[in-house]
């Protein structure tokens, strides 16, 4: 039992501590302390408790389980999707509240764009880490090392833990620019044309397409937490349909190999900004 629960988290813990040197080797210009790199590590580990709560609760909920497995039934394709985009957010959301726990540190070292990257993309591994060691450890009491076994490490340590850090990489390359730019004009009043205005102009990534892409100002200004608000979308939507491919058959054939262009696309855009901005301090322009 000892050695199941040792093998487990060697097996977790090695593809993690490998993607995070990686990562952390393309800031050679001004790497970040190690010890914000190991908090933010430890602080997306810890994430997982919420998500180990509710699996317990689903678990013991009969009543909610017949519900769930009759909705799902009568609404199956609405119902995946529906529970693809929740269960994305809602890891999305904690990965990236696990960096924000960093505080004050923050605004010590965090002086660069790519600095974002770094300390998202750990807590992501940190994340993962801790999903791939209870996955593991299922995984053990079923197959045992087997062949099949061996798939799912691969998958999950070179794959799905991949994808964590593409995703968590493209917000924290946005939250950068929330962080270290200026606003121009904050909104003082508050209406509901205003906030519907700011809703949509989050759904079709307003600030990201029209100003950081373009690297064009705003003539009104954004609030940091629109980008925000962007940036988090991005990456749960990107997770969805991460999530919806791999678990896709069309005809009898995976859409898995899909999401390879998807990640080494992220994979290649992020790399390219720490040869574009490992120098770069602090942003200049307004959002």
């Amino acid at each position: 039992m000892i050695l199941k629960y040792f093998a487990a988290l060697i097996l977790a813990l090695l593809p993690a501590l490998i993607w995070l040197i990686i990562w952390y080797k393309k800031d050679s210009s001004q790497p970040e302390p190690k010890k914000l790199i190991f908090r933010s590590f430890i602080f997306g580990v810890l994430g997982i408790m919420p998500f180990l709560g509710i699996n317990f609760a689903l678990n013991r909920a009969d009543a909610l389980q017949e519900i769930w497995v009759i909705f799902t039934k009568k609404t199956f394709f609405i119902s995946t999707i529906f529970l693809t985009l929740i269960l994305a957010f809602l890891e999305e959301s904690i990965k990236h509240f696990s960096v924000l726990r960093l505080g004050k540190s923050l605004k010590v070292y965090f002086d660069q764009i790519v600095d974002g990257i770094i300390y998202s993309v750990s807590a992501a591994l940190g994340f993962a880490f801790a999903e791939n060691l209870f996955y593991f450890l299922e995984a053990f009491s079923t197959m045992g090392i087997s062949s099949d076994f061996l798939k799912i490490f691969l998958f999950r340590s070179f794959g799905t833990m991949f994808a964590h850090t593409i995703f968590s990489g493209l917000f924290g390359f946005f939250w950068s620019f929330a962080f270290l730019s200026k606003k121009i004009t904050p909104h003082h009043n508050i209406s509901v044309s205003l906030m519907w205005k700011k809703i949509t102009e989050t759904i079709r990534f307003h600030i990201i397409f029209s100003h950081i892409l373009k690297g064009r100002t705003s003539t009104r200004g954004h609030e940091k937490r629109e980008l925000v608000a962007e940036a988090l979308l991005l990456a749960t939507l990107l997770h969805a349909v991460f999530n919806l491919l791999i678990k896709t058959e069309i005809f009898g054939h995976s859409l898995t190999f899909l999401v390879v262009p998807i990640l080494m696309g992220g994979f290649l855009y992020l790399s390219k900004k720490f040869l574009e901005n490992k120098n770069l301090k602090i942003w200049k322009k307004p959002l």
